[in-house]
């Protein structure tokens, strides 16, 4: 084999220096440099402050949203340390936000800083510091005030500066001389103590896809998907208050989260608007030992007479969206009491019922709450899964155990789990039956139809991780992509006008629409409960449509499709929605050199630097029929030559899911069959923002129909 490169020597080696790191690889330190990696930022801050909270040091966090995108989070818990670490030669402050794996979190088996904290890599607040045009802490400890700035991805511009508490002069340095002296006249320890971070994220260092218009006065924030997250954080620490203020709309938007009764008032709200198995939630805890330390558990559960299914999982008050031990502990418990309770039965139906796992989700809401004194492990340093081991055998102890307690004393709220429980095997086997009838006659009329015949395929030989399933809108986009496509990795499936809305109908009239059984038969994975992910005929599928309003209106179609009836391969991070160029720009003369862009801020910074207006052409792409197969080979199928996975490049942007309830909401308004909760929500955006128009709750009007009511302002 012919090397690349002629020669490999040490000038080959690079060290990364500072927080460049953290820049040069977001999937392994926020997750990705897109809208995940931009919020997990701000959260790595709160989370902070949540680690005070949890130790019984902070009762008090404010996150507010400047109008310019920058962003306060002020605490009052103990404030971070200041004094200087002799081996280092600098401030315990300024470590904690510059150098890599550094943190309080360390000691907590020896009752240092923290115990019990969800903090175990040192990257947290640093990673913040990296992705942000500039950063200051201010920090309340000994009666005075602590200041330090960075700036351009954290690089320190001031040194510690010791403040006056009421003047906010400087009075000294810490490290240098006579900054004791000048502590201990000025302090006044009434001030408190607390830390406040203020940052504001750098647009150069996130993904040119993503939408971030005017990234000097604006920055992409989503108030819904914070508050979410806020909420919950608040949930899981009854004696926290979180307050959220955000002032970048014509009026500033504030919501304040207190949850005296912790889970049991979030799972109220989980399940409000809906009809209750049950009256009274199930609510148990319990305490085990795992690896020298101790494991902590809460669970609240409740059962509803819908078909959806929410687990919110969560370790040392860090969301966990992807479960792990946690949620595999809890609902092998679950089953097992639930198999065990059966026996006990009476009703020959239930008693000789074999409830499998599956068959315990069917309007199952459940928030489960691990703290461990012990360092937890996750798949990451985003902190999506659990994988602590010794989390699942004790999870699973405490779950059976209690449930079975309670099914013990009030024997009617089992029977109706039971009942429901056995309703949805029986469910699932008729759904089942007909879906394979649907499937078969799918096999014999696609073809018949001229859609899947239409599906051009990888070739043989290529790895499964490495290809990729493109859902292409219309004919002529999709002639032109199967131009473009690298046959060894890119499958090309154009559709035929837009698809059928599945949200509502039965899975009957779902797979009787040509394009969704096409779009199955190609995934080759099944569908509802009888998909399987290893099956699956492909890494990973793209919705690629135009970006005009009815492209919008597919893309959405089908990403309701895909949660409802194929959420593994969501939860698995194998739905990608495939972004195209809105504009080529090129140079008249000199140079010749174009560029693509994704947006109208890029294209004017663009052209700005070809030389102004006069200098280029532009074209608008108004569909991806207007682009040619080699414009389509340079954008959206350009393989990754960087990267473990050829398919995955920069244009591919993952559906991912941070909060299943918002997402279910908002679905059942949006995708739902009553019309008038999709006009009252449209006319709120319109008429106050998105802002406001996304926090919503739904009520019973009054002349009975479901509408959805804005939250009044205080």
């Amino acid at each position: 084999m012919t090397p690349k490169t002629p020669t490999y020597t040490a000038d080959d080696i690079a060290q990364l220096k500072g927080l460049e790191a953290v820049r040069r690889l977001p999937g392994m330190y926020i997750g990705d440099n897109a809208a995940y990696g931009l919020h997990h930022i701000l959260l790595e801050v709160v989370d902070n402050a949540v680690d005070e909270a949890m130790a019984g040091y902070c009762d008090h966090i404010t996150v507010t949203i400047h109008k310019d995108g920058a962003v306060s989070v002020v605490d009052n818990g103990r404030g971070i340390p200041v004094e200087i670490k002799p081996e280092k030669g600098k401030s315990a402050l300024t470590l904690a936000l510059t150098e890599l794996h550094t943190g309080g979190k360390f000691e907590g088996s020896r009752g240092g800083y923290l115990s019990g904290s969800g903090g175990l890599h040192g990257i947290g607040v640093k990673a913040t510091n990296g992705y942000s045009e500039w950063l200051e802490v201010r920090v309340k400890r000994d009666g005075v005030i602590y200041r330090q700035r960075f700036e351009n991805g954290g690089e320190p511009v001031t040194e510690v500066e010791i403040l006056h508490p009421h003047t906010g002069e400087r009075i000294g340095i810490v490290g240098e001389r006579g900054a004791a002296a000048a502590i201990k006249a000025a302090a006044d320890r009434s001030i408190g103590t607390g830390t406040e971070v203020s940052f504001r994220p750098r647009r150069e260092w996130f993904s040119p896809a993503m939408e971030w218009p005017q990234p000097d006065q604006h920055v992409p924030w989503d108030f819904a998907r914070l508050a979410t997250r806020f909420q919950q954080m608040a949930a899981l620490n009854p004696k926290l208050t979180i307050e959220f203020i955000d002032q970048r709309g014509k009026k500033p938007v504030s919501r304040t989260f207190c949850y005296p009764d912790g889970l049991r008032d979030y799972l109220t709200f989980l399940t409000e608007g809906q009809e209750l198995l049950f009256d009274a939630p199930i609510i148990f805890s319990g305490q085990g030992n795992g690896n020298g330390g101790t494991i902590s558990v809460e669970v609240a559960m409740q059962y509803t007479t819908n078909d959806e299914t929410q687990i919110y999982s969560f370790v040392n008050s860090i969301y966990t969206p992807h479960g792990g031990t946690s949620v595999s502990g809890f609902q092998a418990g679950l089953t097992k009491a639930l198999n065990q309770f059966a026996q006990s039965l009476k009703d020959k139906d239930l008693k000789s019922a074999t409830i499998k796992g599956e068959d315990t989700l069917l309007g199952l809401t459940a928030v489960i709450n691990v703290r461990m004194s012990d360092t937890p492990t996750f798949s990451s340093q985003t902190k999506e899964s659990l994988t602590s081991p010794e989390v699942q055998g004790v999870v699973m102890s405490i779950t059976y155990d209690n449930l079975l307690t309670i099914f013990g004393k009030k024997p009617a709220v089992g029977r109706a789990i039971v009942r429901q429980c056995v309703a949805a095997q029986k469910g699932r086997e008729a759904a089942k039956q007909a879906r394979k009838l649907v499937m078969r006659r799918s096999a014999l009329d696609v073809p018949e139809a001229g859609i899947l015949g239409k599906l051009a395929d990888v070739t043989k030989g290529t790895p499964t991780e490495h290809t990729i399933l493109y859902i292409v809108e219309g004919d002529s986009a999709g002639g032109s992509c199967k131009q473009a496509r690298d046959r060894r990795y890119h499958a090309i499936l154009p559709l035929r006008g837009k698809p059928l809305n599945t949200y509502t109908p039965k899975i009957n009239r779902v797979l009787s629409n040509a394009e969704i059984k096409a779009i199955v038969a190609a995934i080759g994975a099944g569908v509802g409960s009888d998909f399987r992910l290893e099956e699956m005929r492909y890494g990973g599928v793209a919705i690629l449509t135009d970006a005009d309003h009815d492209g919008h209106h597919i893309k959405t179609l089908l990403l309701s499709f895909f949660w409802k009836y194929m959420r593994p391969m969501v939860e698995a991070g194998r739905l990608y929605v495939a972004e195209a160029p809105l504009y080529l720009i090129r140079e008249k003369s000199g140079k010749q050199r174009s560029a693509y862009a994704y947006d109208d801020e890029e294209r004017d910074r663009i052209i700005a630097r070809f030389g102004g207006p006069g200098k280029v052409t532009v074209q608008r792409y108004k569909g991806l029929g207007e682009m040619n197969p080699e414009q389509l080979k340079e954008t959206i199928f350009a393989l990754n030559p960087n990267g473990d996975n050829p398919v995955l490049n920069e244009h591919l942007v993952r559906f991912e899911v941070d909060d299943v309830h918002y997402l279910n909401t908002a679905m059942n308004v949006l995708m739902g069959s009553l019309a008038a909760r999709r006009k009252h929500w449209l006319f709120t955006r319109w008429e106050h923002g998105a802002e406001v128009a996304d926090e919503f709750e739904t009520v019973e009007a009054e002349n009975g129909e479901l509408v959805v009511e804005e939250e009044a302002e205080e």
